[in-house]
């Protein structure tokens, strides 16, 4: 194995493409949903009682729970789904990122909704400590990028004895990666994948040359016996599902319950017809059948408006913030966490610890060639160009190599 490519291509993914731990729960076999004779309200009921049996498999009576909820659909349902089973003085959420953003304040409009309490962590000044980060390295299995990740000494202080509910897989299984034109062919399929999930993008990434042929060698792909409806769905699963977004969400330390990774709930979803996975169509309808009230709030996936408005409106809406950006008057209300780049210019604490990581990196003497990193420190505190994503993965790497990483 070459070590230099394994290291470019965490850099360009933000997380290591060797992982082999799988923590989704598919079915033996996928097959298409029989609807035939069946009308809509037929399938949503169908559905809805796969997640309430989902629901009762991880419900412990007695045991406190807590949602992480965004503004997004997934963490939503799972606290609709919740209180089917207790009241809302039975739970309480808790909502991290940037005041502002459609995250931070859409999570707390809902949690209002329905008299759940919900504890907002602002991101922007949160006081990171290398010890810490270590810490989260290490209950993520030294595998993705940090600082994307809940604020680990709160969460750990304020529910390390709670049931976590998590929204894993909701968007994954019912459609959101449908987009565009599907591929014909798994060879096909995996150029798309590498090319549409890269952190890094544009120019930089001349820096990290070699890394994808490497990420492409990596690639867990489907048999083609366990019946995926589309070779995108599968790579997306294997891969981005199981090595990126479950160790970041599902940290180890902790006892989750994630409802749509259910092998019988996974099943479902993708068992369903392109066009009504595409956009997550038939989901979004099923969400404002089960819970209307819940979701005629506004949602971060339709701009910030609730589900179901007529199709212009998020369309003048992004194009309204297209506007603003290009004038300048230009907040992004759909940042999840904190803007990285700019912290290591302005916030001197945050600095420092990043700059001894890049420096402790450059001094064990792994990285290849095409990458300097003093140059790329000094270049982007120079504010000649913005190198906040591969200085973010360059810190990573440090802080995982100080965990215990092996590469």
């Amino acid at each position: 194995m070459d070590q230099h490519s394994k290291i470019l291509s965490f850099l360009e993914l933000g997380y290591f493409m060797d992982y082999s731990k799988q923590t989704v729960q598919l079915p033996d076999k996928i097959y298409e949903v029989n609807q035939e004779d069946l009308t809509q309200e037929d399938l949503f009921i169908t559905v809805r009682q796969k997640l309430i049996k989902s629901f009762q498999t991880g419900y412990s009576p007695g045991k406190l729970n807590v949602v992480p909820l965004s503004g997004g659909l997934d963490s939503r349902a799972v606290l609709g789904g919740l209180l089917q089973f207790t009241e809302a003085v039975n739970l309480v959420t808790y909502t991290f990122g940037v005041p502002g953003s459609w995250d931070f304040e859409i999570a707390s409009k809902v949690a209002r909704s329905v008299g759940v309490n919900n504890i907002r962590i602002p991101l922007e000044n949160y006081d990171y400590s290398l010890d810490e980060l270590i810490e989260v390295s290490r209950c993520m299995d030294h595998q993705t990028l940090l600082f994307f990740h809940a604020p680990y000494r709160i969460i750990k202080r304020e529910f390390s004895d709670h049931l976590h509910w998590s929204g894993f897989l909701g968007e994954a299984i019912t459609g959101d990666h449908i987009r565009g034109t599907l591929a014909n062919s798994m060879e096909e399929a995996k150029q798309k994948f590498l090319g549409s999930n890269r952190f890094i993008k544009g120019a930089e990434s001349e820096i990290l040359s070699g890394g994808m042929d490497y990420a492409k060698e990596q690639l867990h792909v489907p048999s083609a016996d366990q019946g995926f409806l589309t070779y995108e769905e599968g790579l997306d699963l294997l891969n981005r599902q199981n090595k990126y977004i479950a160790p970041h969400v599902m940290l180890q330390g902790f006892e989750h319950r994630a409802p749509f990774n259910d092998p019988q709930v996974i099943a479902f979803f993708l068992g369903l017809t392109e066009a009504q996975k595409r956009d997550q169509v038939f989901f979004k309808e099923f969400l404002q059948w089960w819970k209307p009230s819940l979701f005629e709030l506004p949602v971060k996936n339709n701009m910030g408006l609730p589900l179901g408005v007529r199709p212009w409106r998020p369309k003048l809406r992004k194009l309204m913030l297209k506007v603003k950006k290009k004038v300048g008057k230009w907040n992004n209300p759909n940042i999840n966490y904190f803007n990285f780049s700019n912290r290591i210019l302005y916030d001197d604490k945050f600095r420092a610890l990043a700059w001894a990581q890049i420096n402790d990196l450059k001094n064990r003497k792994v990285l290849p060639d095409s990458i300097n990193p003093e140059s790329l420190w000094s270049t982007h505190q120079k504010k000649i160009r913005d190198h906040g994503p591969i200085i973010q993965g360059l810190v990573s790497l440090e802080i995982h190599l100080k965990a215990g990483k092996k590469l």
